[in-house]
Parts: structure tokens; sequence; C-alpha cells
């Protein structure tokens, strides 16, 4: 299965791709695009993109802001009105990720570092997506 990933204001993207699909590879998930985003606006655009074509999106980087070019703070404003079925919280030990999953569409919301996006992709979140998605 193929997802998408979007790098929205990461720094050590690859590093982070790097990870992904180290952590993705035994899920028999593989990044078929990768993209770069900066700003809200642009955030949304890359994420009808990459849902026209997978079912699978994983944003990277983004969280650190606490302003309005926050990645959790655009993503609740745009899932208070879609109503996902399910929203986790990905605690790591530096920070957290987030998953979103609406109908057949996972979000998956990952810190810039690779350490904690293996972190968080070799915990239950695999699991996860092995029964729910694959």
């Amino acid at each position: 299965m193929d997802c998408s990933v979007i790098f929205y204001s990461a720094r050590k993207t690859s590093f982070c791709e790097k990870a992904l699909r180290k952590c993705l590879a035994p899920l028999h998930l593989r990044i078929s695009t990768a993209c770069f985003a900066n700003g809200a606006r642009q955030l949304g655009e890359r994420l009808i993109e990459a849902f026209s074509s997978n079912e699978i999106c994983v944003v990277v980087g983004g969280e650190g802001f606490s302003d309005d070019r926050s990645v959790t703070r655009i993503i609740s404003n745009a899932a208070a009105s879609s109503r996902p079925e399910t929203v986790r919280r990905l605690p790591c030990r530096s920070g957290c990720g987030y998953l979103l999953r609406a109908g057949g569409q996972l979000l998956l919301l990952l810190p810039d570092e690779p350490e904690s996006i293996e972190e968080i992709l070799r915990g239950d979140l695999s699991d996860y997506i092995r029964n729910t998605i694959i």
C-alpha cells in the first residue's frame, strides 16, 4: 500500500524520511509521494492532493509552533468539521504525534525527530495500522 508524506516546516527531512521508510517497510507501506509545505494554506492543498491518490498521509513537523502555523491547530480546525472517527495522541519521550482516522483515510502527525518517529511507529501504532488499515 502506498502513502504520502508532507514535510511541514520540518528541519531534518532526509533523516526523517529515512526513519519513515525503515519503519513503514515492515507494514508493507511505501512512500509514493513526498512534498513540502510552509504555511497553513499550502499544507491544506498538499493534504487534498495526498488524499486524492492515497488513503494514508504522514505529516512530519510543525508541532513546535504556538501560533496559527501550529500543525495541531490547523488540523484540529479542519477535523472539527470532518469529525474523524478516531483521534489518538501518540506520546514519545521527546513530544508526541497524533493519529486521525476518517473512513478509510488515515492521517499521522509526527514530530520532525527521526528518533521520535521510530519510537512512535514501533509502538502500538504499528499494530493499529496492521490490524485496522492493511
